[in-house]
């Protein structure tokens, strides 16, 4: 587990050290590139590699106090808004690591001019003269530097105005601090998303198991009002209540489902209202019989079937339910029909049609379209689906 955890933080984390680790490459690169060029442009003869070590060093302070920065300073102080704190540490700790540099770090000493002098006849060449107008024991100003490679071994490249080194230091710790806001503010939106993801299931899955119980409460209704007058119907219906509670426990819980058995399920929902229900009331179904591979969200539809036989059959009059469905093209177009004879605040209802819109807007966003013409005679709803 631990493991595992520390695989994702890695991943999580891996842009922005490979954004750090190009930064200091590039640094630590410049004085290569540099010397390579004054090599192929004649200036120099040979790699001055130790030049190059010696400028390493020299930026190897503020590497130092960059790690602190970026492991201990910015997560602990500035990123949990003790933005005081962080300032004050960050000077004092940039103030303390120059200080030590200074005082580890040798002076650059100054040649006096017969020591020049005598390195330039050990070289075999012979230094210039004193001009009329040099003051005595000082070398005249066009006498050559030493060769580079022969300057102290550690002679800071930022020695100097300490505000300057803290200009670059407060410029690091600025860029730090950027990349570090950056690559925060694209994690806090992962995040986000992912918790309105999870939400979104959330409040889907609490939809769905709204149906559920509703559902089989209607269909034990059904089957106790069987149990008396047929028993053998009644029979029946118990076999296909426990297809319908297979489906229902088992494959509802995928987000996805095959059209199908969508449409099977929906078929042993209707033949349960049919073994109800008199030759009075008038079923009609139409359904596909080959959707390829097509998949909805199960329970798509059976809320509408639902309210249709709970609020359009009635007992003293002939009644009608219409169910069609077709896929047309990438869209999937459901019609359901009834007759309208109960005329109550709570009609059509059910688990409620504000709850199946709310559904279909979390599954399809703005991708659907769901009307309702309701009328003296006839309540018809008709639903457009994107096919997934």
């Amino acid at each position: 587990m631990k493991k595992v955890f520390a695989r994702a933080t890695y991943k999580r984390y891996l842009p922005e050290m490979m954004i750090y680790i190009a930064v200091w490459l590039i640094v630590l690169m410049v004085p290569v590139v540099s010397n390579f060029f004054e090599l192929l442009s004649g200036k120099v003869e040979v790699m001055r590699w130790k030049g190059v070590f010696i400028l390493w060093l020299n930026v190897l302070p503020f590497f130092f106090l960059f790690l602190l920065n970026n492991r201990v300073l910015a997560p602990f102080l500035f990123l949990k808004q003790k933005v005081v704190v962080y300032v004050v540490v960050a000077i004092l700790l940039s103030t303390f690591t120059f200080w030590v540099v200074d005082m580890v770090s040798p002076s650059r000493p100054v040649m006096k001019r017969q020591q020049i002098e005598q390195r330039m006849r050990d070289r075999g060449k012979e230094g210039p003269g004193p001009r009329e107008h040099d003051a005595p024991g000082k070398p005249h100003s066009d006498f050559p530097r030493p060769p580079f490679e022969e300057m102290p071994f550690f002679v800071p490249l930022f020695r100097g105005p300490f505000l300057g080194r803290m200009l670059i230091a407060l410029l690091m710790f600025s860029f730090n601090i950027a990349v570090k806001l950056f690559f925060k503010s694209v994690r806090d939106q992962e995040a986000m998303k992912e918790l309105e993801h999870n939400n979104l299931q959330t409040e889907l899955d609490y939809l769905k198991y709204q149906i559920n119980p509703h559902f089989f409460m209607n269909t034990l209704n059904n089957i106790h009002a069987l149990v008396d007058i047929d028993t053998e119907k009644a029979k029946q219906t118990i076999v296909e209540l426990s297809r319908l509670m297979r489906y229902v426990l088992y494959e509802s819980n995928n987000r996805l489902i095959s059209l199908s058995k969508e449409l099977q399920f929906l078929n042993h929902y209707i033949e349960l209202m049919r073994i109800r229900y008199t030759d009075k009331v008038r079923i009609d179904v139409s359904f596909p019989t080959d959707t390829g591979e097509v998949q909805v969200p199960p329970l798509l539809f059976v809320s509408f079937v639902e309210n249709a036989f709970k609020h359009g059959v009635s007992y003293q009059h002939a009644s009608f339910v219409s169910v069609c469905l077709q896929v047309v093209g990438e869209e999937i177009h459901f019609v359901c029909s009834n007759s309208n004879y109960y005329r109550s605040e709570d009609q059509h209802h059910g688990i409620g049609l504000d709850n199946i819109r709310k559904r279909l807007r979390l599954l399809f966003g703005e991708r659907y379209k769901l009307s309702i013409d309701d009328t003296a005679d006839c309540f018809d709803v008709q639903l457009l689906v994107p096919v997934s």
